[in-house]
């Protein structure tokens, strides 16, 4: 009876270190180069007013022959439409579409069109159904927000 207890105790030691072993393999950061990681910015505050929305077209295009003015949806529960110049100044996101990742400031917005600044650059491979975040940042944050990090480039 001995015997099968020690037996046992050190199968059970055996399966806990392999486990240990893979899960500390799993998790060994060169497993994982060349990922592109995504996160919040640094500044993001949780309570940032951000406003959702849907691609349902694009507007016309402007002299250069660039599309700057997306048509848009509201989603979400109780979304509504925004109101005249309310996101100005604002940083649009875009979470689907050809242009995922891309960011935009907003230049002047209606209810249902936002138009971005120009030297963003144009909204040109956008389509309908792309969707976009809308948040209340400020373009040119202070450098001391986070604390005086000596000039290190910052990580999220």
């Amino acid at each position: 009876m001995l015997l099968k207890w020690i037996s046992r105790g050190a199968r059970v030691s055996l399966m806990a270190g392999a486990l240990l072993l893979a899960l500390d393999a799993s998790a060994d950061p060169a497993w994982r180069d060349g990922m592109l990681l995504a996160g919040h910015d640094p500044i993001v505050d949780p309570v940032l007013r951000r406003y959702p929305g849907k691609v349902t077209g694009l507007g016309s295009p402007g002299k250069t022959g660039r599309v700057y003015t997306l048509r848009l949806q509201p989603l979400g529960p109780k979304a509504a439409p925004p109101a005249p110049n309310a996101l100005r100044g604002w940083r649009l996101t875009v979470l689907k579409g050809a242009r995922f990742g891309q960011v935009y400031w907003v230049q002047s917005n209606t209810a249902d069109a936002i138009t971005v600044r120009s030297k963003d650059g144009s909204l040109d491979g956008m389509a309908a159904g792309d969707l976009f975040v809308v948040e209340e940042l400020d373009p040119d944050p202070p450098a001391t927000s986070l604390g005086d990090d000596g000039g290190k480039p910052r990580v999220a």
